[in-house]
């Protein structure tokens, strides 16, 4: 950087951002960050095919925005997985059944996400609860996986 020069904020915080979520390495001039964490919204624990434990997250604050999978044996979150904007996960569980694990999400909006075999990239959405008062609040396969139950802060439950 060029004497004088000032710094893009924008630019700097995205970067910071990318090195918190482990996405770019730490530069070797910066002070030691401290880290001030931000309240946790959901968590998930869950095991690896390979026996790893592991754990998704979402969080409040500047680390919005994303779900992140970390790991218990890593200081930093693995992957940072993107969300809609202006978002937020209210609900988050694991159904394992033969065909493979499926994870449900659900936001503040009342819409609801399923995610199979942690392949984020591929989401199918469900969405009947009110925008306005509806964030999920519990969601569940029952046990032969026949069928779904969804509850939300709109006073409804819906079955699929």
């Amino acid at each position: 950087m060029i004497k004088n020069q000032k710094k893009d904020e924008a630019e700097e915080e995205k970067k910071r951002r990318m090195r918190l979520r482990g996405e770019l390495p730490p530069e070797e001039d910066e002070p030691e960050e401290v880290w001030e964490p931000e309240s946790i919204r959901t968590i998930m624990p869950f095991v690896t095919d390979d026996g790893i434990k592991q754990f998704i997250i979402s969080s409040e604050g500047q680390f919005n925005g994303f779900i992140y999978i970390c790991s218990l044996d890593e200081q930093r979150p693995i992957k940072a997985i993107p969300i809609k904007a202006g978002l937020k996960v209210t609900f988050m569980s694991l159904s394992t059944k033969p065909g493979g694990d499926v994870i449900t999400i659900g936001y503040n909006n009342g819409l609801i996400e399923l995610v199979m075999n942690f392949n984020f990239d591929k989401r199918m959405e469900i969405k009947y609860h009110d925008g306005q008062t509806g964030y999920i609040s519990g969601a569940v396969f029952n046990k032969d996986q026949t069928f779904f139950v969804s509850c939300a802060h709109d006073g409804l439950t819906n079955v699929f």
